[in-house]
């Protein structure tokens, strides 16, 4: 029972935390639905910048190009690192399980989207690029990354280092890859090139560097340890969007129209992959202005949509999904029609709808008809189907290395005019 004086005490407390923006405790739980958003629209550009990088332009991406530089990749790492923090588990144990569950999604889905297709297309074809393509079973995919941020989460929390200190790691590691990259003499060796692209840009596919990309998931995982601390929302996102909004358009439009020293190119793959300094500020800043307006949304409409929900909660399938239809559809024209019916293919923003749409299909199939994901397989069936991911991709690289006379990578176009 409490005192008079201290109930007194604990009503005031409580208006205090009423008009401030942090509590002292865990309030803000649960579902945060601007995440969701957020997801969403990172899956929809993804979509549309594979569809553009396979085919050729649309009107949607030449709408929303300068926001894709600045979203796609980004919008799903950042929200991950707030994952960790709202994740029911936070063992170092379950950190590690996670990152190898992801390392091996990401074998999975490069055997299914780029080894197994091109290999098929090359065994009726007879054409190299095929076979080049082929070998990008070993891509750095996001999912990639992913397991390997993972990982190093884990590490570091065995370390016991505290989120702001991860935070800082994020930071060192991002300044120093862009003059890693700029100074290191890259390995003869093609799949030694590909495993430290992992880690540092390479001429190998390292569209993901470790080193390039940590900053946005220790961000998310500093960032959710606060916002679970946020008691006014409102008043949060209203100073966030004043501070954030008018940054990021400044600079954006200083980027964009000046070279600055030091930093690469805009729009380069340089930029895109790395994002040196300046330039992951910048992605961040836009991402907290964008929460703030997608918060406000989501209460003017009162009830999140349901796809923006279905999105937010499937991220992995949509992003695994949309890739392999455009991957197979590009394959597939090019192995029996050639390079002419790719480049013929103009209205890419209806296609961005189709297969949109196609994967909430295919996912709400699966959840009530097949109920499959190797993710949420059970032992000993689980370490059966892994086990065999990892064989099938070993044995698919040393049967495709020697037979590789050009690497297809990002660098030159994935080989794609022929």
């Amino acid at each position: 029972m409490m005192t008079d004086k201290e109930s007194k005490s604990k009503i005031k407390e409580v208006k205090i935390d009423n008009v401030s923006i942090f509590s002292k405790e865990d309030v803000n739980t649960g579902h945060q639905p601007e995440f969701d958003y957020i997801k969403t629209l990172g899956v929809l550009m993804i979509v549309v910048s594979h569809l553009y990088i396979e085919f050729s332009i649309g009107y949607l991406l030449i709408i929303l190009q300068d926001l894709g530089i600045i979203i796609t990749a980004a919008s799903l790492m950042f929200p991950m690192g707030v994952g960790m923090k709202y994740s029911r588990h936070h063992e170092i144990k379950s950190y590690a399980i996670r990152g190898i569950t992801l390392l091996t999604l990401a074998q999975y889905f490069n055997l299914l989207r780029d080894c197994l297709p091109n290999l098929i297309a090359w065994w009726a074809t007879g054409k190299d690029n095929f076979i080049s393509r082929a070998l990008l079973v070993m891509r750095g995919d996001i999912l990639t990354f992913a397991g390997l941020s993972h990982l190093f989460i884990a590490l570091m929390k065995k370390m016991k280092l505290s989120d702001v200190s991860i935070l800082i790691i994020g930071i060192i590691m991002n300044f120093i890859a862009y003059p890693l990259f700029k100074i290191m003499k890259f390995p003869s060796n093609f799949l030694l090139s590909q495993f430290l692209g992992y880690f540092v840009m390479t001429d190998a596919e390292s569209y993901f560097p470790l080193f390039g990309y940590f900053i946005y998931v220790a961000f998310g995982n500093w960032i959710g340890g606060i916002y679970k601390k946020i008691c006014n929302k409102d008043k949060f996102y209203n100073r966030i969007f004043i501070i954030c909004f008018p940054t990021v358009i400044i600079y954006h439009y200083f980027r964009k129209t000046n070279k600055i020293p030091l930093l690469p190119e805009y729009n380069s793959y340089e930029h895109y992959s790395l994002s040196p300094g300046p330039d992951a500020i910048h992605r961040l800043m836009s991402h907290m202005a964008l929460l703030a307006i997608f918060y406000k949304i989501d209460k003017i409409l009162g009830k999140t949509p349901y796809f923006i929900i279905h999105c937010g909660k499937y991220l992995n399938q949509y992003y695994m999904i949309s890739y392999i239809i455009t991957m197979q559809l590009n394959i597939f024209l090019k192995a029996f029609g050639g390079d002419k019916y790719t480049s013929e293919i103009k209205n890419i923003d209806l296609l961005v709808v189709i297969i949109s749409f196609s994967c909430r299909i295919l996912i709400d199939m699966n959840n009530k008809y097949i109920h499959f994901t190797i993710t949420t397989l059970k032992n000993p069936m689980r370490t059966i189907v892994f086990s065999l991911i990892w064989i099938i991709t070993i044995i698919s690289v040393f049967y495709i290395y020697p037979k590789v006379k050009v690497y297809a990578t990002f660098w030159n176009n994935y080989l794609n005019e022929y």
